[in-house]
């Protein structure tokens, strides 16, 4: 054969699967593990006359025929990718409020089925939707949703971590939960941070680190494709989001002040006649609950001890058959404070052994927010 002969060879390299199939090896779904494989042929001619094809393989072939070649394969690597996502709302609780729960998903969107291990703390300072962080809850846990019911449910949502999560599955829910202090007061701020931390599928125990060194095409190398959460960096196989606990309270403020009725010298007081603080004088308290904060003050229970040298008046009030008078907004209601320490009407007021009045449920049960709410209990004593 001459050598111009060899110059009329003619080489086509065929590749065996479509350039579309090619393409789809490179798209950010195809799971971790997946076989990638690829045959070329090769056909020519040698002074005019075909020759039977050549297949390709990894370490070269030179045996013509179909079916002779191996194919180039390779395999998919683990792409790492996750997200966590905090609440769009802050989560309003009450001081001393327990179980509180604040609400993050956690999404897989990398290649392959991960295990996430989970962890919240609270934050120092800055901004969670748009509330600057005042004070700190007590995280008592970080639990998953079983699914059972929707809501965080003690004795159902008891998994720490996320043993198996599916690329594209539908987001897990994830609760932190924490205890309120008592010691908070209306409109403060404690914000939290959920992180996720990648693991090895359903070993929730065991982190997945990233591949180093130089891809191997028969080994699922791993790699962290995840940007930067909250409070984590791109690309560490973490991710984090904030969220916020808004500490809601009643805000009271008690006033008392007394007035004189009467005294048995210049009779009851009027525009014109002014009574004196003699024995004999008849006093009347007048306590004013007002609440200033944002929800309700439930549970109200008033205790005030008769001040020495003086005695309770009973029936001072609804035409002399009531002992107590107590006021809310524009409504006045009165109750009877018996003697003794029994409630016998179970009316919410009574007066102890040692003299003390106590108001409380029906009589008061709470006091709204707002000065036209305001609460005011009166009753009378005389000077002794």
């Amino acid at each position: 054969m001459s050598h111009k002969t060899f110059k009329r060879i003619a080489i086509a390299l065929l590749a065996v699967s479509p350039l579309s199939v090619i393409h789809s090896a490179f798209a950010a779904g195809t799971a971790a593990g997946t076989t990638i494989n690829n045959r070329a042929t090769v056909n020519y001619t040698v002074g005019g006359n075909a020759q039977p094809l050549i297949e390709s393989s990894p370490t070269g072939n030179s045996t013509p025929g179909a079916n002779n070649g191996t194919n180039t394969a390779f395999l998919v690597d683990n792409k790492i990718d996750l997200t966590v996502t905090a609440a769009a709302a802050s989560i309003v609780v009450n001081p001393g409020q327990t179980g509180a729960a604040a609400s993050f998903t956690v999404a897989n969107t990398g290649n392959a089925p991960q295990a996430y291990q989970l962890a919240a703390a609270n934050l120092t300072g800055g901004t969670v939707l748009g509330n600057t962080d005042t004070t700190d809850v007590t995280i008592t846990g970080v639990f998953v949703e079983s699914g059972a019911n929707a809501g965080y449910q003690v004795a159902e949502d008891t998994a720490t971590s996320i043993a198996t999560l599916a690329p594209g599955a539908t987001a897990i829910t994830v609760y932190v939960i924490a205890t309120v202090p008592a010691t908070t007061v209306n409109g403060q701020f404690a914000n939290v941070r959920l992180t996720a931390s990648t693991a090895v599928n359903n070993t929730p125990a065991t982190l997945v680190t990233e591949t180093t060194g130089v891809e191997s095409p028969t080994v699922v190398d791993v790699v962290f494709a995840d940007g930067a959460g909250a409070g984590d960096a791109a690309r560490d196989g973490k991710h984090s989001a904030d969220d916020d606990y808004a500490i809601r309270s009643a805000a009271l403020s008690v006033a008392k002040t007394s007035a004189v009725i009467s005294d048995p010298f210049n009779g009851t007081a009027s525009a014109t006649v002014f009574p004196k603080s003699i024995p004999g004088a008849v006093i009347e308290y007048a306590l004013t609950v007002t609440n200033t904060g944002t929800v309700a003050a439930n549970g109200i229970a008033i205790a005030d001890p008769l001040p020495a040298n003086t005695t309770f008046v009973s029936n001072a009030y609804s035409a002399g058959t009531r002992d107590v008078s107590i006021t809310v907004g524009a409504t006045t209601t009165f109750c009877i404070a018996e003697a003794g320490g029994t409630d016998t009407n179970a009316d919410g007021c009574v007066r102890t052994v040692g003299g003390a009045l106590q108001v409380g449920a029906p009589a008061l049960v709470s006091v709204a927010t707002g000065a036209a709410n305001a609460a005011t209990v009166r009753f009378r004593v005389s000077i002794n």
